[in-house]
């Protein structure tokens, strides 16, 4: 598959246990390409090359800047903490960024949050809904 056609995706809590699977998932797809990493602002693993656990350079460096990390990509997965993919949501959405959620721990609030946002985050439309009611 040519690069033009790959899938460009963002791992939001890239240096977490999920973030490291997932980067290995998507360097091991031909048909995705790792575009970006955030963490949260202070993490040890700012600046490093995404890969570095792995022993694989990606030349994608860990950052915890959302809207440049989010220019360019398709899809950003995040399996990060409610507060960070609200703030995830809130860069995603004006930037037609796709998204891919396995946060779970919302509060009422923030599930009311999501739910509003849903229909305009193509990975929500069907997905978000059954988190909302298994977490019920």
């Amino acid at each position: 598959m040519s690069e033009s056609k790959t899938v460009g995706i963002v791992i939001a809590g890239a240096s977490g246990r999920m973030g490291r699977m997932l980067i290995e998932a998507v360097l091991a797809d031909p048909s995705a390409r790792l575009v970006g990493a955030l963490d949260v602002t202070g993490s040890p693993a700012l600046g490093q090359d995404a890969g570095a656990f792995a022993g694989v350079e990606t030349g994608v460096l860990i950052s915890d800047d959302i809207a440049n990390t989010l220019a360019g990509a398709d899809t950003l997965i995040d399996f990060t903490r409610p507060e960070g993919t609200l703030a995830h949501v809130a860069h995603a959405l004006p930037n037609g960024v796709a998204m891919v959620i396995g946060t779970t721990g919302f509060s009422d609030a923030q599930k009311a949050i999501m739910e509003a946002n849903r229909s305009e985050i193509k990975a929500l439309r069907d997905a978000f809904r059954a988190t909302i009611t298994d977490e019920q």
